[in-house]
Parts: structure tokens; C-alpha cells; sequence
């Protein structure tokens, strides 16, 4: 019984070793640089399919189309490419580590302007609705234009 649990574990262990064979550099490679700005505009498309899909289908331009074109490259070099970076998983790794990095960078930089704009729309409901409850007059017994004075603080 041990004995052919043995021999099966051998001849198990030599068919596990087996050559693995990695993709060679192709001559039309994407520089690391250039493979991580494509990267970025997959996962921009990506997020952007699975947010609102109407557009895009609306306009038949499919996401690797553009980017092919946008980054002067066609659909076998980065194939070849994508295949021989993804064959070493430090660099790939590394190209995906840039991808989000740069991504959480533009998340936050979006984040602080939202928050910006929310807070000015905040400040002017705030006066507005001051106003309104206020009802002010000025000296010479004219109501104040809540409308106008609203108009005047967004512009």
C-alpha cells in the first residue's frame, strides 16, 4: 500500500516539473511607461461600461478600439505585449500597482473638487434660505431680490 503511494507521489512530482515556457519579448513590445497609460484607460473604460453602458453602446466605438487609437498601437502588439509583461508576475504586479496608484491619485483630486463644489452649493442655499426667512428690507422699504442676490453670489 505505501509502496504505490510512493511511486504515485514520484511520478506525480516529475509530471509537475514540467518546462514552462515564457512568451519571448516581442519586437513591437509596449514600453512598461506606455503598457501602464493603456492599463489606466482599460480600467477607466471598464468602470465607465459597468456605470452607464447607453453611451457607449449608443455611439459604436468599442472601448479597445479607441484606446488602440489613442495609443498608436493595435490589438496583436498589446496582446503580445499584455501576454509577455503577464508572464512575469513582479512586473506585472508592478504596472498594477502604477495603474492604481495613479487612479487613487485622480479619485482624490475628483473627491476634493466635489467636496469644494458641494460646499459652495451648501453656503449658497444657506444664504438664500436666510434671506427668505429674514425677509429683509432695505432703508428705503424695497424687499431684496432673494433670486437676484442668489444669481449674483454663484456668478
Amino acid at each position: 500500500m505505501y509502496k504505490h503511494l510512493l511511486i504515485l507521489v514520484v511520478v506525480l512530482g516529475f509530471l509537475g516539473c514540467q518546462n514552462i515556457e515564457y512568451p519571448k519579448k516581442p519586437k513591437n513590445l509596449i514600453p512598461e511607461d506606455k503598457m501602464v497609460e493603456v492599463m489606466i484607460d482599460i480600467q477607466l473604460f471598464n468602470t465607465a461600461k459597468t456605470y452607464n453602458r447607453t453611451p457607449m453602446q449608443n455611439s459604436g466605438l468599442t472601448p479597445y478600439h479607441f484606446i488602440y487609437e489613442k495609443h498608436a498601437i493595435d490589438s496583436l502588439q498589446f496582446a503580445q505585449s499584455n501576454t509577455y509583461y503577464g508572464a512575469n508576475l513582479d512586473t506585472y504586479g508592478n504596472l498594477y500597482t502604477r495603474v492604481k496608484t495613479y487612479l487613487e491619485i485622480e479619485k482624490s483630486k475628483l473627491d476634493t473638487v466635489f467636496a469644494i463644489e458641494k460646499r459652495s452649493r451648501d453656503s449658497i442655499k444657506i444664504i438664500t434660505d436666510s434671506l427668505r426667512l429674514l425677509r429683509i428690507k432695505l432703508p428705503n422699504s424695497t424687499s431684496v431680490d432673494v433670486e437676484a442676490v442668489r444669481d449674483s453670489v454663484t456668478d
